[in-house]
């Protein structure tokens, strides 16, 4: 039981991790946008995906930072830990509650795990049905999306290929879109549009932009490790950011090459948008296509609590006719980072259980100890008053 303690003490840290860090960037998107900075969507989406690389990595450089304060290769004064910071405010008079509460709120979160993991009561047993349920259907759900994509690359007609880059031609899908296996890369194109020379150019530009930009590798990351953070809302906004920057880093990246027209490629999104929503309109087109693990040039199907296409589809040529964004230099960007990086790290420290009894544990449950002696005393003392006190019997 103690390693499966462990893994899902990661797990709860990484949840904890991630909502933390959704809210520095969150935050840090906010005062951006009051300084009235426009930060080239290319390096908002390198930072993003840098932040959740970290956010993977916590758990290991936890691990390796605790073993260096046990090794005393860093100084104990140097251990950051949030329940130890409450217990010395405690003790200091900072926090106005009984020992006893305020040990029972220190354990509470070792209660709910213990509870989960041991299936001791009904709540603990129902929260671990849940999520082995949610953590099933969802699991099911990617199988699915990958089947799903398999049988449409099957489908399609080869074109061409360069390298591990294979272009395929397809009568099925509705948005020209890529994807990747574990060696090839993969872009398939409606056929419908080798009609229109012009647009296919445009869009070969933009899904080769995806490639370079490793878009297909994050995507299929995140859905990887959807069926894990299903419960977190933070993971879906986080993805949504992903997939927003993502968009709009790789029109940003085709609008600035000298032989793109920006009026063309904006007339190609929104020809794009019209032929996907006709194919959307055909039933059995429809469920043919829906929930595959790529990256589509633009998105024709409503999504639940998501921004609808329409609005995605306006947001990214609005963007497109921006032209002040800047590009900082690294040392600049490096510099805007190392926070955001120190408080992912703070936080992931900070939540972890404490590795021993130190001393302001020990002091407080000897108050603990002494707060039940006084109540059984009074108690004894009330009880022997009470005999006392009662009236002689006649």
């Amino acid at each position: 039981m103690t390693l499966l303690n462990q893994i899902f003490d990661i797990y709860i840290d990484l949840n904890i991790t991630l909502a933390i860090t959704a809210m520095v960037w969150l935050s840090a998107k906010l005062l951006l946008a009051r300084s009235g900075k426009k930060v080239d969507f290319s390096v908002q989406l390198g930072l993003l995906n840098g932040l959740f690389a970290l956010i993977l990595l916590t758990p290991f450089a936890v691990m390796g930072y605790q073993h260096m304060l046990s090794a005393e290769v860093v100084p104990r004064t140097m251990s950051v830990n949030l329940a130890d910071y409450a217990v010395s405010q405690y003790l200091r008079g900072g926090i106005a509650i009984s020992a006893e509460d305020f040990q029972s709120l220190l354990g509470l979160r070792t209660q709910i795990s213990e509870t989960i993991l041991t299936l001791s009561t009904g709540l603990g047993a129902g929260i671990a049905l849940a999520f082995v349920a949610g953590f099933s259907y969802f699991a099911l759900k990617l199988v699915v999306s990958f089947v799903r994509l398999y049988r449409v690359l099957a489908t399609c007609h080869e074109w061409r290929s360069n390298g591990r880059v294979l272009l395929l031609l397809s009568d099925r899908a509705m948005v020209p879109f890529s994807a990747r296996g574990l060696r090839r890369h993969y872009v398939v194109i409606p056929s419908d549009l080798l009609a229109e020379p012009e647009d296919l150019k445009l869009v070969l530009k933009h899904e080769f932009q995806h490639l370079r930009q490793g878009d297909v590798t994050w995507e299929i990351g995140l859905e990887l490790l959807r069926p894990l953070f299903f419960w977190n809302p933070f993971f879906y906004m986080w993805k949504s950011e992903v997939e927003r920057l993502r968009e709009l880093a790789c029109d940003q990246k085709v609008a600035e090459n000298a032989h793109v027209d920006l009026r063309s490629y904006c007339m190609c999104l929104l020809r794009a948008a019209q032929a996907g929503i006709r194919k959307r309109q055909d039933k059995e087109a429809r469920k043919r296509s829906v929930g595959i693990a790529a990256v589509a040039l633009l998105e024709v199907q409503d999504k639940l609590l998501r921004r609808s296409p329409a609005a995605k589809l306006r947001r990214r040529v609005e963007a497109l006719l921006e032209t002040n964004r800047v590009r900082p230099h690294w040392g600049v960007t490096c510099l805007a980072v190392l926070p955001m990086v120190a408080v992912v790290f703070l936080s992931a420290l900070s939540i972890q259980k404490p590795a021993d009894w130190s001393q302001d544990r020990l002091m407080l449950s000897a108050i603990i100890n002494l707060e039940r002696l006084e109540t059984r005393n009074g108690s004894n003392g009330q009880q022997a008053y009470n005999t006392f006190a009662q009236r002689p019997l006649r």
